[in-house]
């Protein structure tokens, strides 16, 4: 996979975020998954990240995006994904032996990442990136990617 190249700025008013229509969250992930960067979140640029990428965002809380089309100038995180699978208790501890280490991040969904990590005894690390989150309308998944090297 070719490196990335992050942008320095990405630069949005609260005014032109706040008269953005709501976005139609999607019910499936496509191909990439793109985690914007922490300051672009703290400033709460959730709707106007989406349009201007043309990235779709995989439910109003999770503040992930999803996309078919990889889009390098991206400014945050990007991944691969492998697969979804969709939130169990079995598929929870059968996780950990397909993903024995891996790196887990949380959003929008009901157990912090040390809860999840402790019951599914994945060990931090890897390469291997999995999300647990909830995609619209309210179906609780694991991601699992791989990140895309940046440059």
């Amino acid at each position: 996979m070719s490196p990335v190249q992050q942008p320095e700025n990405y630069i949005f008013t609260l005014e032109n975020e706040k008269n953005l229509p709501l976005l139609q969250s999607v019910t499936s992930i496509q191909s990439y998954l793109y985690e914007p960067n922490s300051s672009i979140l703290k400033a709460g640029a959730f709707k106007s990240v989406a349009i201007s990428f043309s990235i779709s965002k995989i439910h109003k809380n999770s503040h992930l995006y999803t996309s078919n089309k990889l889009i390098t100038d991206f400014p945050g995180r990007i991944f691969t994904v492998k697969e979804v699978i969709p939130f169990s208790g079995k598929v929870l501890k059968k996780l950990s032996m397909q993903y024995p280490s891996a790196n887990i991040t949380v959003r929008n969904f009901p157990i912090t990442t040390e809860e999840l990590r402790k019951k599914s005894k994945i060990k931090d690390g890897g390469n291997i990136y999995i999300f647990a989150t909830t995609l619209y309308p309210d179906k609780k998944i694991f991601i699992i990617c791989e990140k895309i090297i940046n440059a």
